[in-house]
């Protein structure tokens, strides 16, 4: 009577190609029992390598993008700014020419209008600018974390094609083995 007995089940359905080992043989830990045809697998999961490069290419073109984005619009509010001093200074030399009695009301008041208008875009680029940043960030972290989640799919299919390498796993006596090449084994059966 055994002290314990280990089923080996398939990880993934496919068929039998070849049977290495036979009932009753005993085994050493990693001696090979059978091997499955893994060629669906192994495209499958080549496939997910290229989508993980094409994820990571598209990850870095976004925060290329965003320093892009985020440059530019540093710039709009620098000229933002000097159009500001350009203004005040403006509105300055319109309140000296009307204390002079060569310049109008209604230019220093005029002056005085764009001066604020100018203010009221500068303010606005501002919080845009803020504004811009936090959703650049979010939309970096979002891709980030759907990479992460897709690379953790990508090990878990390595791992399953790892397993489908129907090996001992330890030390032990053979005491069945699903021997028929050809024969269609599905997710979970039980193959030695």
């Amino acid at each position: 009577v055994p002290s314990f007995e280990e089923s080996i089940i398939a990880p993934i359905s496919t068929k039998i190609l070849e049977v290495y080992a036979q009932n009753g043989d005993s085994l050493e830990e990693g001696t090979p029992l059978l091997r499955l045809d893994l060629q669906n697998a192994e495209s499958e999961y080549a496939k997910m390598l290229d989508e993980r490069e094409i994820r990571r290419q598209q990850l870095a073109q976004l925060k290329i993008n965003n320093t892009t984005r985020a440059s530019e619009r540093k710039m709009q509010i620098e000229i933002a700014k000097m159009r500001l001093a350009r203004l005040e200074a403006e509105l300055h030399n319109e309140q000296y020419l009307d204390s002079l009695g060569s310049g109008t009301a209604d230019r220093v008041r005029q002056a005085q209008i764009s001066l604020e208008t100018s203010r009221l875009e500068l303010e606005q680029q501002e919080l845009q600018s803020v504004n811009e940043e936090a959703s650049m960030e979010a939309e970096v972290r979002m891709q980030e974390l759907q990479l992460k989640i897709f690379e953790k799919g990508l090990e878990e299919k390595m791992r399953t094609l790892r397993d489908a390498e129907i090996r001992s796993p330890r030390k032990a006596i053979l005491t069945y083995i699903d021997n028929e090449i050809g024969a269609t084994v599905g997710i979970g059966t039980k193959v030695a």
